[in-house]
């Protein structure tokens, strides 16, 4: 198994698998741009199948091909596919972004930012160029990722950069016009200069003067990674602020996402996309661990949740966050606690995932291209989470990948039907 690319490790519940089975499970290394594929045994009459490329999550700081959830032979197997998935630079390492004086991403004096998404374009090529070797059709390719590897699937569907290499997308949770998902040049530089100030490279002074980027950039190469890939988290804004993220570079996104949906400026696609019922749980748990139990439901008073709701809106208006509050708020039952959790829980969700997602569906859909829409629900019989946690961030990978088909897991029958069908959707898709 190759190395995960450098990241840090969730350890707030030390022990729980629920939480480990995220953590990368090989050796951390700025040596890990390699690809695994999974291929059925040839046959010879048959014909070329099509390619399923997998980009992970993690909210561009994290995530690594390697996970046991990725592991992607019965999906392969059993569909007569081939699944390809690559790694790719995630945080700083990934997205630091620092134009050279005169503007330029290319030489030894800047960072261009958006390595991460370069990372991808290489290993898409390199996948099309080879796909016949391993009885792929390159013609074929389908790009599919969740969370932040659905905001990348999204972001080669709009970029220059990676035109003509990607037939269709499917995204699972996750679209570039998502808050936490896109960061404007100026943002990304601010980070950037904080990261150089954090570990002594005095970007602040430097940057003053003429040269002085040069400096800096040779200043944080000579940082050892490890301080780096901790330090970098100083710039993390509070619940999906990620301090790295694809950025408006002039270049792989030439716009805000937003603009680039609306103008309609891209290769012919069909997509795939959807949500599921609960994709705030997970986060509003980490975010607001004094408040949350994995375990069980809490009781949440009124003046809390108005305290998180005004937390996690910190950056929008007064009048916003009175709008959300009113929308949010249950009237009949505003003394229902768990009902106030609940709310949080859906407002996390509407806003850095399904309303993104049925923004970027529709907007797709507008310009004549063919959307399949998918709302999943299925809270498994083998969840480590509490129950009201319900339907989680990330819950529908194990059924793409056909994790109920290995019956070691403990999956119920309707479990492996349902985990046979999408395996169906998705490889149909893939196919026709």
């Amino acid at each position: 198994n190759p190395n995960s690319c450098y990241q840090e490790r969730y350890e707030y519940f030390p022990g729980f698998e629920g939480e480990e089975m995220w953590n990368p499970n090989t050796n951390i290394s700025e040596d890990c741009l390699y690809l695994n594929i999974w291929a059925p045994k040839k046959r010879k009459d048959s014909p070329k199948a099509p390619l399923l490329v997998w980009v992970y999550g993690g909210g561009y700081m994290s995530g690594t091909t390697t996970l046991d959830v990725y592991e992607a032979s019965i999906l392969a197997a059993e569909n007569d596919v081939v699944v390809a998935a690559m790694q790719y630079r995630v945080g700083a390492f990934g997205f630091l972004y620092m134009p050279g004086e005169d503007g330029s991403r290319d030489s030894e004096a800047s960072v261009g930012g958006n390595m991460g998404l370069h990372d991808q374009v290489l290993a898409l090529r390199w996948l099309r160029d080879n796909a016949l070797a391993f009885g792929a059709d390159p013609d074929t390719l389908t790009l599919f990722g969740e969370s932040a590897g659905g905001g990348a699937v999204s972001a080669h569907i709009l970029s220059p950069m990676s035109r003509g290499l990607v037939r269709r997308g499917i995204l699972q949770s996750g679209t570039l016009n998502a808050p936490w998902s896109y960061m404007t040049a100026e943002n990304a530089l601010q980070i950037g200069r904080t990261l150089a100030d954090d570990v002594n490279c005095n970007a602040t002074t430097r940057m003053e003067r003429e040269g002085g980027i040069a400096e800096v950039i040779q200043c944080l190469r000579a940082v050892d990674p490890k301080t780096l890939s901790v330090t970098q988290w100083n710039s993390y804004s509070g619940i999906l602020g990620f301090p790295s993220a694809p950025t408006i570079d002039g270049e792989f996104l030439t716009a805000h996402p937003l603009e680039l949906l609306r103008r309609g400026d891209f290769d012919e696609t069909e997509i795939m996309i959807g949500s599921n019922r609960d994709e705030g749980t997970y986060f509003i748990l980490y975010d607001y661990i004094e408040y949350f139990d994995k375990d069980s439901a809490s009781f949440l008073q009124r003046d809390k949740f108005v305290e998180i709701i005004n937390s996690i809106f910190k950056d929008r208006s007064q009048i916003e966050r009175d709008a959300i509050l009113f929308q949010y708020t249950a009237w009949e039952h505003m003394a229902d606690g768990y009902l106030n959790q609940k709310m949080i829980g859906d407002v996390v969700g509407d806003y850095f995932f399904i309303c993104p997602t049925n923004h970027f569906a529709n907007t797709l859909a507008e310009h004549g291209v063919p959307v399949y829409y998918y709302y999943f629900t299925q809270r498994s019989s083998t969840s480590l989470w509490g129950d009201w946690m319900g339907v989680m961030h990330g819950d529908e990978i194990d059924y793409v990948f056909g994790r109920p088909l290995d019956m070691t897991r403990g999956y119920s029958p309707a479990e492996k039907q349902l985990s046979k069908q999408i395996m169906k959707y998705y490889t149909n898709f893939a196919r026709t």
